[in-house]
């Protein structure tokens, strides 16, 4: 929406919302039509221009109104309550905007996740963070909860891919996207004893251990760890992991056991299981979830 051209904001009330129709205040007839006409209207982010029904404001009913909304209003789902803004789009051609701010919040949303998951750098993974936290008004380590748990939730795993060295291969490192989340989520601290320290551009240092080292990078299947701790997890004798709703909560690291922080084991069941596809790894480590990044 541009804040430059004339515009207002309704909020759809059941009565309205019954008859498929959207009602103008009269504080605002002076930007429609004053007689009966049709009017041009673009919906929300699109181009394509359709004409709808106007009707012009009523000393009796004390509104104008725009009909033929049913489609509009089913195809977005429209609810009592929802909020939809009105733009003078072009004010010399008689168009205008309708636009349902909940469906536009949500292509943002959808918008920053997608440049968050697919950041290449984790400089980009923090922007489109960020922007997730503005648009939900939410902070930045709650969104990160959130989105670790969509992932967890809306993932397969797959194997670790491997990215050829010379003659050799390494695995694949993990994607900005997830460290950045994780060290919101953490705060940067260690899952096992909570040391962090910060390196010299003031960021936290930290390492990301893969459970099992074939899989790939799915919440359930990493840790964020200090280079000790993770040094242990590599070398040390680790037995008796503790999975509570398939995250890892405990473990023995050679006899003496440790308690992970793992905020997402203390969720709700519904928020965890839902839509999870769970999937056996006949390997020491237990069930772990498949992993595949899916919006």
């Amino acid at each position: 929406m541009n804040p430059e051209k004339p515009h207002f904001t309704i909020r759809v009330s059941a009565s309205r919302l019954a008859k498929r129709l959207l009602a103008i205040p009269q504080k605002f007839k002076n930007l429609f039509p004053r007689k009966k006409d049709e009017i041009q209207v673009i919906f929300d982010d699109g181009e394509k221009i359709e004409k709808l029904t106007f009707a012009p404001y009523d000393p009796k009913i004390k509104e104008s109104r725009i009909f033929g909304l049913s489609r509009w209003f089913s195809k977005r789902n429209v609810q009592q309550g929802d909020v939809v803004s009105i733009t003078m789009e072009d004010e010399e051609k008689g168009i205008y905007r309708i636009a349902l701010d909940r469906f536009l919040r949500e292509r943002h949303e959808k918008k920053a996740r997608q440049k968050m998951r697919s950041a290449r750098t984790e400089g980009i993974a923090q922007e489109g963070l960020s922007t997730l936290a503005l648009l939900t008004r939410k902070r930045p380590r709650q969104v990160a909860e959130d989105e670790i748990l969509r992932i967890a939730q809306q993932s397969r795993c797959q194997p670790r891919p491997r990215l050829r060295t010379s003659a050799s291969y390494r695995y694949e490192g993990v994607p900005p996207g997830i460290r950045i989340l994780l060290r919101e989520v953490h705060e940067g601290k260690c899952q096992v004893c909570s040391f962090a320290f910060k390196k010299r551009d003031g960021e936290p240092y930290f390492e990301i251990h893969h459970l099992d080292p074939e899989l790939g990078h799915h919440p359930r299947n990493v840790l964020l760890l200090c280079p000790n701790c993770h040094a242990q997890f590599e070398h040390a004798m680790v037995t008796g992991f503790e999975w509570a709703a398939n995250w890892l909560v405990g473990v023995v690291i050679n006899g003496k056991p440790y308690a992970l922080r793992q905020p997402f084991a203390r969720k709700s069941p519904a928020r965890i299981v839902n839509g999870v596809v769970l999937l056996l790894v006949a390997v020491q480590i237990g069930p772990l979830v498949t992993y595949g990044w899916a919006n």
